[in-house]
């Protein structure tokens, strides 16, 4: 592998630590910013509970998911578009 792939992992590998993280220590509905306060976007974390009613062991245990979702900035989703335009 050459030096500049080598970079681009490690500076990945750097980010996604680094937004997963992030992503833990939010709290419910909390945004996540990429960039200068949101310049390339932000997550939203959702955190909600589902109990099981299934019969067995797992019956009334209550499970927490969360749910991510990516809010691109305006200047983003103007970029993403005229680069579609092309």
């Amino acid at each position: 592998m050459n030096d500049t792939n080598k970079k681009k992992k490690e500076a990945y590998e750097v980010v996604a630590e680094d937004l997963y993280q992030r992503l833990l220590k939010a709290g419910d509905k909390e945004a996540v910013f990429l960039g200068n306060r949101g310049a390339i976007g932000s997550f939203v974390k959702n955190e909600q509970r589902m109990t099981s009613h299934m019969k067995g062991k797992t019956y009334g245990k209550t499970y927490v998911f969360c749910r991510v979702k990516f809010r691109p900035s305006a200047r983003l989703k103007k970029a993403l578009n005229e680069s579609l335009e092309k």
